[in-house]
């Protein structure tokens, strides 16, 4: 074994699945709740906590609403042309809202996914910048998914011996429980609770720059954030709690974990496209825990799944096989498969420069005089 992979596994035992596990459910960044609820000392809560963390395992996310925000998600599977590959790549990141864009390959073909939060009342005029895209004949093929439903699996190290030290991929187990969730599940499944319309909540300035760097490090302490702003801690905790909590901005924190160093594993884009809500329920059901799943947008209108995967690279032929397993026992209608390039995957924050007295700019004469600049 690899010094760097036995580095990984060694710093994995029951006390970690545990606070993790606890992580998911409190959905707070507060280990004091995470030590209540696992009834572990408090010390040992921060110490595996900055263990996790320093090797690269464990990151705590803060889950933003978007909506609430005045931003409506996008996700966007686009196909370059082959002489404009780099040249969609900057064209993407002309828009100053993009949160994730990623290349990947798919068999000879370039694709990009991104993932935008578009002002709400800007869609219109995204919409024309992507159609300019294919007009300047930069994007060939697109794919465009508004709204989509974010799921958070509670990944977990399900399939991990803490015994062994080893892990124990149980992709045929996975198939069963798939199948299993498939025959239990009601007959009619209603997603009404997706479609609901999030109201606008402004935020002030002193709020958004609580939000930005929380965002940018959720372990930035309400002490940090009064000297940053040059104001007294129970200030930043009055913004904190009674706007950004109070207004539904700020949902929770959710951790990612990276079980497995990245030069030993494959980052993928895969699509999966079901033909009843009760199949692509009853998938969804089935990712809880899993390790392999780093993130999940659920398309209802197309009862369409994009899911990003971080599994170890001798495992990936078992994944596959296990889709073409439930592709062949009609749980899956069809699905595809793209690997993402680990030096072409990008995230960004929210746009803090254009968040100017509660309101989203949205310079679009900007976006498409910046494309002239991109030669083909």
């Amino acid at each position: 074994m690899c010094p760097h992979f036995r580095k990984y596994v060694k710093a994995i035992d029951n006390n970690c699945i545990k606070i993790i596990r606890s992580l998911n459910r409190v959905k707070s960044r507060n280990l004091s709740l995470v030590a209540r609820e696992t009834e572990m000392p408090p010390a040992l809560v921060h110490y595996y906590y900055d263990k996790l963390a320093r090797r690269g395992i464990l990151k705590l996310n803060v889950d933003i609403n978007l909506e609430k925000l005045g931003l409506t998600p996008v996700v966007i599977m686009a196909k370059p042309f082959y002489n404009a590959i780099d040249q969609a790549e900057k064209a993407l990141k002309t828009i100053d809202y993009w949160r994730e864009i990623s290349r990947c390959y798919l068999s000879d073909q370039t694709y990009y996914y991104c993932y935008y939060a578009i002002p709400t009342e800007k869609k219109r005029l995204f919409e024309n910048f992507i159609k300019e895209l294919k007009q300047r004949k930069i994007i060939d093929k697109l794919q465009v998914y508004w709204k989509p439903r974010k799921e958070h699996s509670n990944p977990n190290f399900q399939w991990f011996d803490t015994k062994n030290k080893q892990w124990n991929f149980e992709w045929n187990e996975w198939i069963e429980e798939v199948l299993t969730y498939v025959s239990s599940s009601p007959k009619e499944v209603s997603i009404e609770g997706a479609l609901e319309k999030e109201s606008y909540a402004p935020l002030d300035e002193a709020d958004f720059f609580i939000l930005r760097k929380i965002e940018e490090d959720t372990e930035v302490t309400f002490k940090d954030l009064a000297l940053m702003l040059g104001v007294t801690p129970p200030t930043i905790r009055y913004h904190y709690y009674k706007h950004l909590v109070n207004y539904g901005i700020i949902r929770g924190y959710k951790p990612s974990i990276y079980p497995y160093p990245k030069q030993f594993a494959h980052l993928s884009i895969v699509k999966i496209k079901f033909d009843t809500p009760q199949k692509l329920e009853a998938f969804i059901k089935s990712l809880e825990e899993k390790p392999f799943v780093q993130q999940v947008m659920i398309y209802e209108k197309e009862l369409l799944l994009l899911m990003k995967t971080y599994i170890l690279i001798d495992q990936l032929p078992g994944f596959i096989r296990a889709l073409t397993q439930l592709h062949a026992q009609q749980v899956v209608s069809k699905y595809s498969w793209c690997l993402i390039d680990p030096e072409k995957d990008w995230e960004q924050l929210l746009p803090a420069k254009l968040y100017v007295k509660g309101k989203w700019q949205y310079p679009h004469e900007n976006y498409i005089k910046a494309l002239d600049t991109i030669k083909q």
